[in-house]
C-alpha cells in the first residue's frame, strides 16, 4: 500500500470517525501540488483503498471522508477511551495501549503531514504521561509502592526532558528503599539537563533530593500531583516540614492575585535552597486559596509541622504584608509581622522582605524544634535530633558544653551517614575548636575539617553552607584563597540569600585584603539574618572586615556586639585589641589580651605571624606588632 494511503488511514483514525474535510486532506498530503491536481491525487488514492478494503470501511461524499463507525479500532482510541477512569485496572489497561512514538519510523510524506504528525505524537505522549501518573497516584494511594516503579520509569522513557517526571522517579525509588538509586536518578536529571538545555536542575529537585539523603526513613510521600483527599505524614525523625499558603488579597482596593502569588513562590524557592526545613511545593497549597482555614487540619492533610500564611492589604499608594508562622500541632502563633511598601516600589522590595521573612523564621523554628526535642527520650533520638542538640550546645561557647559537640555530631552521622548537615556541622564544630585555641591535636582536627565538608558535598553537592564552610577552611586553615572563592562562588549560586555563605565569603575577602568588599558582604548577612542563633559570628565578620578596610571605629563597635553575644570568642577578641591600639585606646586593648591570653596561654606572636590567615605578609605583621603591644607574648 503507497505510504500516502497510509498516511490517510492514520490520519482518518486519529480523527476518531469524525468526518474530515477532502480539501484539508489534499492540503495535508499534496502540499506542493496546485489545488486540482491535490483533489485528483486523492480520487486515485480512494480507488486503491476501496480495492484494498473493500466498501464498508471508508465513508465518503462530495466534502469529507470518515471511517466507517466501528469499522476501525486504533491502540491510540483504546487509550483515549480508557484514559479518562479513575480506576487503576482501567488506566493499567489503557498504558499497555501505548507501544512508543505514534507510527515510529514512519518514512517522511508531506511537510504539513509531517508537521501534523509531529503535534499527534506528542498528544498521544502527553495523553499517555497522564495516564502513567494517575496510575502511579493510584498505586502509592493503595499502599502499592512498588507498582508505582514501572509507571513512573515508562513516563522518564517518554519524555527524559521533563524534570517533574524525574521527581517522581527518585520518589518512587525514595518510597521503596531504593535511597542510592533516587539519588543517582536525581544526577542522571542534572546531567539531561545541562547537556540538552543548558539548565541546572530547579529549587524543588534539589529540595526533594535533600529530603532524600537527610531523612531517616523514605517514608511515604506526597505524590508531584496528590490524589484528591489523600493525607500524607512527613516522614519521621527528618528535618521539619514547613508549607507556605497562598497570601490573600484583603480590603476595599484589592491588589491583584499575581502579587501576592509572587511573594509566595519567592518564599518557597527561597527555603528550598536551605537543608532545613523541607517545604511543601506551592502546587500543593493552592486548593487553600481564598479559604478560611483550620490549621491542624492542614497539617493533617500536608503532614507538615508548621503552617506560613499572610495577606496583602493596599491603602492609597502603600501595601501592607501581613506575615504568620504558626505550629499545626497546637495552633500556636510563633512569629507574626507586617511589612509596609509603596506599591510602585514592590518589585524592588521584595527580594529583601522575602529574605528577611525567611531569615526570621528559621530561628523561631529552631526554638520550636528544641522544645520537641527536649521532650524525648534520649534512645528515640535521630541524627535530626541530635544535629539540633549539637547546634544548641556550639553557641554557647562555653567550653564545657562546647566539647560535647563533638560526641553527639558522631552518633548522628552513625545513625545516618548520608546527613550532610551533620558532616558540614562537624566541620564547623572543628573549625570553631582551632580557632578558639581548644583542640588538643590541631593538624588532626584541620583533616577532619575537610573529609567532612567534603563528605557534605558528596551527599549534596548543593549544600550551601558546606560549600561555603569548605571555601573557609581552604583559606583560613591553608590560604587556598583561589579554591576558596570558586566555593563561595558555587555556595552563593546554589542560595543566593544564605547568610552563612555570606559571612564566610565576607572573611576571605578580607583575608585577600579585599576590606570594602568584606564589610559589603558581612553587612549582606547581617541584613538576611538580624535574629541568627550564631549572630556573634555575623557580628564578628564585620569587626574583621572593618578593621581590614581601616576603618576602626566600626570595628570596635562591631567587636563590642561581637563580645556582649559571645565574650569569648577569641578570633573577635584579638581584632578587636588589634583595632584599639591603632586607636591610640591601648589600655582598654591590654585587657581584651589578658582575656585572650587566660583562655589560649599557648597563643604566640611567633606562631601567629606564621598561622594569620592574611594573605599579605605586611598585613600580618601589622596585627602582630599590635597584638604585642596589647599584651600577646611574643
Amino acid at each position: 500500500m503507497p505510504r500516502k494511503a497510509r498516511a490517510l488511514l492514520a490520519y482518518l483514525a486519529m480523527e476518531d470517525g469524525r468526518p474530515v474535510l477532502r480539501e484539508a486532506i489534499s492540503d495535508l498530503l499534496w502540499t506542493d501540488r496546485g489545488a486540482e491536481q491535490a483533489r485528483h491525487s486523492l480520487r486515485q488514492m480512494l480507488l486503491v483503498l476501496r480495492r484494498e478494503l473493500g466498501g464498508t470501511v471508508l465513508r465518503s461524499d462530495e466534502r469529507s471522508l470518515s471511517f466507517v463507525p466501528g469499522s476501525v479500532e486504533s491502540d491510540v482510541g483504546h487509550l483515549r477511551r480508557l484514559a479518562g477512569s479513575s480506576e487503576r485496572a482501567a488506566l493499567a489497561e489503557a498504558a499497555g495501549y501505548y507501544a512508543g512514538p505514534l507510527l515510529d519510523g514512519f518514512p517522511a510524506v508531506a511537510a504539513d503531514f509531517d508537521d501534523w504528525l509531529s503535534g499527534a505524537r506528542e498528544q498521544v505522549d502527553t495523553a499517555t504521561l497522564d495516564v502513567l501518573a494517575r496510575l502511579a497516584d493510584c498505586c502509592v494511594a493503595a499502599g502499592d509502592l512498588h507498582a508505582a516503579v514501572p509507571a513512573v520509569e515508562r513516563m522518564l522513557a517518554i519524555d527524559p526532558l521533563r524534570e517533574d517526571v524525574h521527581r517522581r522517579v527518585m520518589e518512587a525509588y525514595w518510597r521503596v528503599g531504593r535511597r542510592s538509586d533516587a539519588i543517582q536518578q536525581y544526577h542522571a536529571c542534572e546531567a539531561v539537563l545541562r547537556r540538552a538545555l543548558d539548565v541546572a536542575p530547579s529549587a524543588e529537585t534539589v529540595a526533594l533530593l535533600r529530603r532524600i539523603r537527610e531523612e531517616e526513613t523514605p517514608g511515604v510521600v506526597a505524590p508531584a500531583e496528590p490524589v484528591r483527599g489523600t493525607v500524607f505524614a512527613q516522614p519521621a525523625g527528618g528535618p521539619p516540614w514547613i508549607a507556605v499558603l497562598p497570601f490573600r488579597a484583603i480590603g476595599p482596593d484589592p491588589v491583584p492575585g499575581y502579587f501576592a502569588a509572587g511573594l509566595v513562590e519567592d518564599i518557597v524557592c527561597m527555603l528550598a535552597t536551605l537543608r532545613e526545613p523541607v517545604v511543601v511545593s506551592s502546587n500543593s497549597t493552592l486548593a487553600y486559596r481564598d479559604r478560611v482555614v483550620d490549621l491542624r487540619h492542614v497539617g493533617r492533610e500536608l503532614g507538615v509541622r508548621y503552617v506560613a500564611s499572610g495577606s496583602v492589604r493596599k491603602a492609597d499608594t502603600w501595601l501592607r504584608i501581613s506575615v504568620e508562622l504558626a505550629e499545626t500541632g497546637n495552633g500556636a502563633v510563633l512569629w507574626a509581622h507586617s511589612y509596609d511598601v509603596r506599591a510602585d516600589l514592590l518589585f524592588d522590595a521584595q527580594d529583601s522582605i522575602v529574605a528577611q521573612i525567611v531569615s526570621t523564621w528559621l530561628p523561631r523554628l529552631h526554638e520550636a524544634e528544641m522544645r520537641r526535642i527536649r521532650a524525648k527520650r534520649p534512645e528515640a533520638m535521630t541524627a535530626y535530633d541530635l544535629v539540633l542538640q549539637a547546634r544548641e550546645q556550639i553557641f554557647r561557647l562555653e567550653r564545657s558544653s562546647f566539647e560535647r559537640v563533638g560526641p553527639l555530631l558522631e552518633r548522628a552521622i552513625a545513625l545516618d551517614p548520608h546527613y550532610a548537615t551533620a558532616h558540614a556541622m562537624m566541620a564547623d564544630w572543628l573549625n570553631l575548636r582551632i580557632g578558639q585555641g581548644w583542640s588538643l591535636d590541631a593538624t588532626r582536627d584541620a583533616l577532619t575539617i575537610d573529609r567532612s565538608a567534603q563528605a557534605a558535598i558528596d551527599n549534596d553537592p548543593l549544600n550551601a553552607r558546606a560549600l561555603a564552610i569548605h571555601g573557609h577552611n581552604r583559606s583560613y586553615l591553608y590560604r587556598d584563597y583561589e579554591t576558596a572563592l570558586q566555593l563561595f562562588d558555587q555556595s552563593l549560586d546554589a542560595a543566593p540569600n544564605d547568610a552563612t555563605g555570606w559571612m564566610w565569603s565576607a572573611s576571605t575577602y578580607a583575608y585577600v585584603g579585599d576590606g570594602r568588599d568584606a564589610v559589603r558582604r558581612a553587612e549582606r548577612a547581617l541584613l538576611l539574618s538580624p535574629r541568627d542563633p550564631f549572630l556573634f559570628r555575623f557580628y564578628a565578620s564585620l569587626c574583621l572586615a572593618h578593621y581590614t578596610n581601616g576603618t576602626y571605629e566600626e570595628s570596635v563597635h562591631w567587636g563590642e556586639r561581637t563580645m556582649q553575644e559571645a565574650p569569648n570568642y577569641t578570633s573577635n577578641l584579638r581584632f578587636t585589641a588589634a583595632s584599639l591600639v591603632e586607636l591610640g585606646r591601648l589600655p582598654e586593648a591590654r585587657i581584651l589580651m589578658r582575656q585572650v591570653n587566660e583562655i589560649q596561654p599557648e597563643y604566640v606572636a611567633s606562631a601567629l605571624i606564621q598561622r594569620h590567615p592574611y594573605r599579605d605578609l605586611g598585613r600580618r605583621q601589622r596585627i602582630v606588632d599590635a597584638l604585642v603591644q596589647a599584651g600577646l607574648p611574643e
